[in-house]
């Protein structure tokens, strides 16, 4: 299947609702009218990045938004319980009546956890953190639009939200209906201009959830497509060199990363993710280079599965599932496309890698403390994720 088959599939019909390929200064009021449900101007809270105000699309989005009582806020960073916090108290401050997410997922993941947290009459850091251990409620909380301005993610697609705890050294999970996005807006010139370093992170992210949500012990039938699918898009963009991409390139990434996104929403991550969040942690690395440093290593492993299977379904189903990926990106082994997945991840554009191979037992001690490691189809424990990290960071240090 191709972005064009993808794109008239009436699954961008569920829920996120997502609008692919359109100019989101040309969609953007009508999204709102129909998300707020009222025949009054909706107050609108806009959520940006830094960098917003930079680029060459913002003024013609704020001038499409203007005929709706508009505030805007930015949010820099990695979202934490203190900048939750302060949003949520924003949205409550405006009584926004819609929220509209403009940005990478560190900005659409705090609109959405702000948006969740807003019912509450003094939103805290301390009430974040408490929040993350239990499933958000939907009543009354504003709706929610997602405009990415990366490719990979998969935020406007999910109903959880991360948030950093530095203080606790910890990754936290907000999850809950109220956090999906109602509308998710795909527009190619939102991602024009992006760094190099930035788009590979971002295809990294995307590949490790597209496989991801295709081994998964929670996987299923549409999970599992929607991962190949991923891949697909991105089979032949893999090998370009990706700065300066068209129109056309653009779009693949951005539907591609809303696909992988839809099948984590359904299957969950695995232990690619665990491990990159104490890599995130303690060695700084981006979000999806963080998960695309371990993706070759665990594919190999995964692909090996046997006796060893946490699936209940069987070994067979998990080495089915990977073979159906390996096909869609346009390879005939696992190994070959593990050696696209570390050419990728060496991609000069990207900081060089830290070297783990000291820190290997602390990080997959901390990665096993993730639930996100128990979805994984072949076991594994401190030993094996150690083994996993250490190879990889040999055979980054030997090439």
């Amino acid at each position: 299947m191709d972005a064009a088959d993808v794109r008239d599939s009436t699954l961008l019909l569920n829920s996120p609702r997502t609008i692919v390929g359109l100019r989101a200064a040309e969609v953007a009021p009508e999204v709102v009218a129909a998300a707020a449900g009222t025949a009054q101007a909706p107050r609108v809270l806009l959520i940006t990045g830094g960098g917003f105000a930079l680029r060459s699309w913002s003024e013609p989005l704020l001038a499409a938004l203007r005929s709706f009582p508009l505030h805007v806020v930015t949010h820099s960073g990695l979202p934490t319980p203190e900048s939750v916090a302060l949003l949520a108290r924003e949205v409550r401050a405006h009584r926004a009546d819609v929220l509209l997410t403009v940005g990478g997922g560190s900005v659409m993941d705090a609109g959405k956890a702000a948006a969740a947290l807003s019912i509450n009459a003094d939103p805290t850091p301390e009430l974040v953190v408490r929040a993350c251990a239990h499933e958000a409620g939907r009543e009354d909380v504003p709706p929610i639009i997602a405009l990415p301005t990366t490719p990979g993610t998969g935020a406007e697609a999910t109903p959880f939200a991360t948030i950093w705890h530095r203080d606790q050294g910890r990754k936290l999970s907000l999850r809950g209906a109220a956090l999906r996005p109602v509308t998710a807006i795909l527009d190619p010139d939102l991602i024009a201009g992006l760094p190099e370093s930035y788009f590979v992170s971002c295809l990294l992210d995307t590949l490790a959830q597209g496989l991801e949500g295709a081994w998964s012990i929670r996987a299923d039938e549409q999970s599992e497509w929607l991962g190949a699918t991923a891949w697909n898009l991105l089979a032949e963009l893999l090998d370009r060199p990706h700065h300066g991409l068209g129109a056309a390139e653009r779009h693949a990434a951005l539907l591609a990363g809303h696909l992988a996104g839809r099948a984590i929403a359904i299957a969950g991550t695995t232990v690619c993710h665990a491990m990159s969040y104490p890599l995130t942690l303690r060695h700084g690395l981006g979000h999806g280079h963080a998960c695309g440093l371990t993706l070759a290593a665990v594919l190999r492993y995964n692909a090996l599965v046997g006796d060893d299977c946490t699936d209940p379904r069987g070994a067979q189903r998990v080495r089915d599932a990977i073979t159906r990926v390996v096909r869609a990106a346009g390879e005939s082994t696992v190994e070959s496309l593990a050696g696209k997945i570390e050419q990728l991840a060496r991609s000069p554009a990207l900081p060089p890698p830290p070297d783990i191979r000291h820190d290997a037992p602390r990080i997959a001690t901390e990665a096993l403390a993730y639930d996100r490691a128990g979805n994984n189809p072949r076991r594994v424990d401190v030993a094996a994720l150690t083994h996993l990290l250490a190879g990889t960071a040999e055979r980054d240090y030997a090439r």
